[in-house]
């Protein structure tokens, strides 16, 4: 997997290689001088320069720069090189490059780059770094190339969305055996797992999830949904109650908290939660659909009317529940 050196500010350097005449050997040699420069021409001290010769033998020549930003390496056969420049906390950069002798009077080329600095690990919640204060995972890796991680991951679900449920395992194995701690993958497989009708590997994939990262909400959805299905309603409630505690903004998790509670005929639970979900995220039309029900339910018709029409509203034509709640309206007016 590609890496990237931490995030730091952009320098823009730019090499002078001064090539001058040494005495012949075997093949031609020269004594190769540069300048590492930034973007202003200032000299940058402490770069590390790397010359990979790519000529007929394999030859690598190592220097550094001084406090002036100047190097020396004598000896160095003229042809094509891979040229790197390196700084801790800065970035590096590699390029090709002719080292050739130079006139006196001929003026050595600049070369200009910027190390693009790598992008700041993705926040907690996201499911693509785990939290660095939980027990068991490593913090989050600033050099993992987290882009290419989440091109690997919707190539997996891809595959899990064409019904191909084994590869899709197994590329998430493949990911996880080069980034054993991202909550993302955990999840992304217990999906895949609980498709295959394994419950027991779901809920120890969505626990770990959750484990990496305790605000990562998929997580919760995923093990509540796992444990309801597989008959236990209690500690469904309880997964949920846990992601609210770690993140009381959450819509989602609210909602989720209000579905379960009403199955379970907790009426005031499930009233309070998802009053909480329709302050928190408005948008979610389904909450005004099961506040009607549950006022149906506790004998309220005319606030059950209310909500079964904010529901229709705000729903798409096509959405579920749209007739029922239109037969529901009619019913409860005549």
């Amino acid at each position: 997997m590609r890496r990237h050196l931490a995030s730091a500010p952009a320098f823009s350097f730019a090499l002078l290689l001064c090539v001058l005449a040494v005495p012949l050997f075997a093949q031609q040699t020269v004594a190769a001088r540069g300048r590492v420069v930034d973007g202003e021409g200032n000299p940058v001290p402490g770069v590390k320069v790397l010359l990979d010769y790519r000529g007929h033998v394999v030859q690598k020549y190592r220097t550094k720069t001084d406090k002036n930003g100047e190097f020396i390496h004598l000896n160095v056969y003229e042809g094509q090189y891979q040229v790197t420049l390196s700084k801790d906390d800065v970035g590096e950069v590699s390029f090709p490059f002719a080292v050739r002798e130079l006139a006196s009077t001929e003026k050595p080329p600049d070369l200009r780059f910027s190390p693009r600095p790598a992008p700041p690990p993705p926040p907690p919640g996201s499911g693509l770094a785990p939290a660095a204060e939980v027990p068991g995972a490593a913090p989050a890796d600033a050099q993992l190339d987290f882009t290419q991680i989440a091109a690997d991951i919707n190539a997996a679900t891809a595959l899990s969305r064409e019904g191909h449920e084994d590869e899709a395992i197994a590329a998430y194995e493949a990911i996880l055996a080069q980034a054993p701690n991202i909550p993302l993958v955990h999840y992304r497989m217990a999906e895949s797992q609980k498709k295959k009708g394994d419950a027991a590997a779901a809920g120890a994939g969505y626990r770990r999830s959750i484990e990496l990262d305790p605000k990562f909400v998929d997580g919760y959805v995923g093990l509540a949904t796992v444990l309801a299905e597989s008959g236990k309603g209690d500690e469904a409630v309880a997964a949920i109650r846990s992601g609210v505690a770690e993140d009381e903004t959450s819509g989602r998790l609210r909602y989720a908290l209000g579905v379960l509670e009403m199955h379970a005929g907790h009426n005031r639970e499930a009233r309070e939660a998802l009053l909480k979900a329709a302050e928190l995220d408005p948008e979610n039309f389904e909450t005004q659909y099961h506040l009607g029900t549950l006022a149906l339910n506790m004998g309220d018709t005319a606030e059950a009317v209310s909500r079964f029409r904010q529901f229709i509203e705000a729903a798409p034509a096509d959405a579920s529940n749209v007739d029922l709640a239109r037969s529901l309206i009619g019913a409860l007016q005549k």
